[in-house]
Formats: C-alpha cells, structure tokens, sequence
C-alpha cells in the first residue's frame, strides 16, 4: 500500500539544496489555484525576493490560515530571500477584500500581541528564524502625502468601485475613503521591498492586482503573483474554513483534536486538503486521486497522521495518534437503539429511503452529502458514491451523527 503519509512527511523536511528548478515548479503548480502572468517566466536559478503580509487582526488561527504558510515554507527551503510583513500601519485601515462591514481599529499594544501569537503558531510549521520580518510602518510612516496623490492620479475610481466588496459597502454607507486607498499601500510595501513575488489567498487577487500597477507606476519591474486555494471547511457543504462557521480546525488544537476533526472531513475534500498541506508533484496527483477514490479512509488517516507529525516534527507521534483513533472508534460496536430503522422495499432508491426519515431538510441535502461522501454503508465499510437501489437490508451513517437501519 502506498504511504503518503511517509512520503510528505520526509519529503517536507528534506534538504531541497540542489533540487531541479522544474521539480520544484511542479510542486508549486500543486500548491496555486491562480499564478498571474506566468510560472515558467520566473528564473528560479536567480534568488527570488519573496513576500507574504499579513494584518494581525487577531490572536486565534486556523489551518486554513496555514495555506500560504505551508507555500512560503517552499520558497524557504529553496533558498529564496523572504520577506514577511507584519502591517501593523495597513491593518489600522483593514484589508477591505471579501468585507462587508468595517474593521476595529487595533492599538499599536494589541498588534503586537496578535503578531507574537501568530507568529508562535506558525513556528510549528515554517523556520522564522529564516524569515525576515519587518512591520510595514517601517517604510509607510514616511511616505509623502503628495506620493499617494500621484499614485491615485493614475488609479481610475471607475475601476476602483467595480469590486463587489466595495459596492456593497457603499450602499450599505460604510465605505471608508482609507479603504480605497489599502491597494496602494500594499503596493508600497512590495515597492519597498523589491519584491518579485509575492503570496497569498485567491481572495487577495484584487489587492495584488493593484500592487502590480503601483509599481509600474513607481516604474519597478511588476511581481509575480502566487495564489493559494480558500480552504474549504470540514462540512463539505462549500463554506470556507472559518471559526463562524464552527467547521474549523484551530492550529493550537491538541493532537488528537487534530486527528479526529481531520478523520471527520468529507471524501469529497480529501484531495484538497492533500494538495494544501502537502508537497506533491503533478505527476503524483493521478495516482492520489484513484488511492483516495479506492481506500477513501485509509487515505484519511494517512492525511491526520501526516498533519499531526507536521507540527511535532515526529511522525511516529502521528502514528500514535492514528492507533489511538482506531483503538476508541474505528472498532465502536453500534447498539441497536443507535439506529433509527426506515422500512423500505427491495429495489427503492438510497436516498428516496433515507428521505423518509424525516432527518434531512430535503432530497437536494442528502444529495450534497452523498456527493460529498458523507453517507457511509457500516456493514460493508464503504462510502456510496452515486444513489443507488437498495435490495437487501443494510446499516447506514450519514454525517457524523444518523445512524439508520434500512430494513427490506
């Protein structure tokens, strides 16, 4: 049985000295959802000047916060000159990507604090000592007034105003003229820096879009743009990873808290998360996608074990955790008053028969969760795939908590 659990793991702490720019590469093309103009112009036997910024608006990170992490990580390991921002100046107008109502206004105090938090729980997964990181106050404090003005001069409000974020704020009254200026600073700081490429989540996409254009205006070579994937949340239902949505993964969580969330991820985001955390090549996707699709809860563990020794540095330790996990639930013996029991005739439709439960708020549900994988046959061991007739009698889990006995 392939071990990619093993594989990622020794491959995410290997000495990359020397390593072929096109492999390299390859692991990139994984890693983005979005790369703007073009991968192959960057010449990676050239030390590339590497930025990621980040607000500190608040102490508490998710795994989905770890995307770019785990990219940057890559850049460092390769050797390339990092820049990591700390915007304690940008972050008191907030990032207006994605926003549809304004931002606290942080102390100079509680920036600090956010950022040393972060920092610490990001020190799990990337070397900070190898960053270098800087607060952008650094550089903004001193621009001129008549700076930004001759930027703006050349920035068309028409455009501007047609991000969806903006207009909404707008009718909603809540707009502030800062905000439209957030995309000239950011490209201050790339401007400041030199920077060729620079990382972070699609929703920035705009923000860089704007840098570019600041530093051709600043007439400084345009960066490349990196773009990682919104990490989906654990439900499979297509909201992003996010604490709002209580579908989150927390990057202080204990191991086991790891493990078990992970182990309750839909099949249907098997794959992501495998792209998001691990460094792959192209080449080995194919043989994923069937290894997921032929042993969907071996290659669950294989991701928790993997994930879990990320952060101890030790993949025994996830090992642990893997035999810990089977030992309180992969062996549980369901009692018959777990189940509720469906009567059903030989021949109905799977999820004709589970609709009849009463349990689900409509048919087009528990096709979102069988798309996803979440609706699991416990005698067989095995996740149904497409709806399917049901000719003999049979267990079914569907999510974390239905049980039902389908009686034929």
């Amino acid at each position: 049985m392939k071990r990619f659990d093993e594989i990622l793991f020794e491959r995410y702490f290997a000495d990359w000295t020397g390593m072929p720019h096109e492999k390299f590469k390859s692991m990139l093309r994984v890693k983005a959802q979005k790369i703007l103009p073009d991968l192959n112009e960057i010449d990676f036997s050239q030390t590339q000047r590497v930025k990621l910024g980040i607000d500190a608006s608040g102490q508490d990170i998710h795994i989905g916060h770890l995307c770019p992490i785990i990219v940057l990580n890559m850049f460092v390991k390769a050797g390339h000159h990092v820049d990591f921002i700390i915007g304690d100046f940008t972050v008191k107008i907030g990032d207006p990507s994605g926003r549809v109502s304004d931002r606290p206004i942080l102390t100079d105090k509680q920036i600090a604090k956010n950022f040393k938090t972060y920092e610490m729980q990001i020190s799990r997964y990337i070397d900070v000592s190898k960053l270098h990181v800087i607060k952008n106050s650094t550089w903004l404090k001193k621009v001129k007034l008549a700076q930004i003005i001759a930027i703006a001069q050349q920035r068309n409000m028409a455009t501007i105003m047609q991000r969806d974020d903006f207009r909404q704020r707008m009718e909603q009254g809540g707009l502030t003229q800062a905000e439209t200026l957030y995309g000239i600073l950011v490209g201050l700081d790339s401007v400041a820096l030199n920077t060729t490429i620079e990382l972070g989540g699609i929703d920035q996409l705009l923000n860089f879009q704007q840098t570019r254009e600041v530093q051709r205006i600043m007439g400084q070579k345009t960066e490349h743009i990196f773009m990682t994937p919104i990490l989906e949340g654990l439900s499979g239902d297509g909201k992003k990873m996010s604490k709002s949505y209580d579908n989150y993964i927390a990057v202080l969580a204990s191991p086991e808290d790891k493990f078990g969330k992970l182990m309750s991820l839909s099949d249907g985001l098997l794959m992501s998360y495998f792209k998001s955390f691990g460094y792959l090549y192209e080449e080995e996707l194919a043989e994923l996608e069937e290894f997921i699709k032929q042993n969907p809860m071996e290659a669950k563990k294989q991701l928790a074990t993997y994930f879990v020794s990320l952060e101890t540095r030790d993949l025994v330790a996830g090992l642990n955790e893997r035999k810990k996990f089977e030992e309180k639930f992969s062996k549980r013996e369901y009692k018959d008053e777990d189940f509720v029991i469906i009567n059903a005739n030989a021949g109905d439709m799977l999820l004709d028969i589970l609709n009849t439960s009463g349990k689900f708020a409509s048919k087009g549900e528990l096709k979102r969760l069988l798309q996803s994988g979440a609706i699991r046959n416990l005698d067989e061991d095995m996740v149904y795939k497409v709806d399917e007739a049901i000719n003999k009698s049979v267990k079914i889990k569907v999510g974390k908590l239905n049980l039902f006995a389908v009686k034929v």
